[in-house]
């Protein structure tokens, strides 16, 4: 692995000097966006394959429950007095879900549900969802008030209101020198 770094490296500064007094083009830019492009579609269909070669054992945690949580979808939005959460947690029971502020910054959405279809219950084929734990922490983009916290739960979306600190403005005092 640390050859083909070196190698790659190697060729990275070659192929740099070489080319030293050219700019990047658009051109360039594009091929760069492409790549990038190609190269989240692989990882994606390679976490998939790995997914499917694990089975059904590949998403458990230390006690043998299913985690879950890593695949939550979320929106941030935010506005002038408030930041607006959208979680998609489909079928779970709002007396499931938690929902925690900490440090006026960092939102944590977690719950658990459970799914009592076994992989070897006559008639399944494939079991994709899991049963388990799940914890979804994000790190907001300004700081809110840890009370008038609303949260809404509608046809498998959690939505959570958060009222923005007001900013502290800033002011200059004189210091006299004695």
């Amino acid at each position: 692995m640390k050859r083909l770094l070196t190698v790659i490296l190697f060729l990275a500064v070659f192929a740099g000097e070489s080319q030293a007094v050219s700019m990047p083009t658009e051109e360039d830019y594009q091929n760069l966006d492409q790549l990038r492009a190609k190269l989240v579609r692989m990882r994606k269909e390679i976490d998939k394959f790995m997914k499917d070669i694990a089975g059904p054992y590949a998403d458990m945690d230390k006690t043998g429950q299913g985690v879950f949580g890593e695949d939550v979808r979320v929106d941030v939005a935010e506005n002038d007095k408030n930041i607006i959460v959208k979680a998609d947690l489909p079928g779970m029971a709002k007396d499931k879900i938690e929902i925690t502020l900490a440090n006026d910054r960092v939102l944590t959405i977690a719950g658990s549900r459970e799914i009592f279809t076994q992989i070897n219950s006559p008639g399944v084929v494939k079991q994709e969802r899991m049963s388990g734990h799940f914890e979804r922490v994000l790190q907001l983009p300004a700081d809110c008030e840890n009370h008038g916290i609303k949260a809404t739960y509608n046809e498998g979306v959690l939505e959570v209101i958060l009222t923005k600190k007001k900013s502290v403005k800033e002011e200059k005092i004189k210091v006299n020198i004695q």
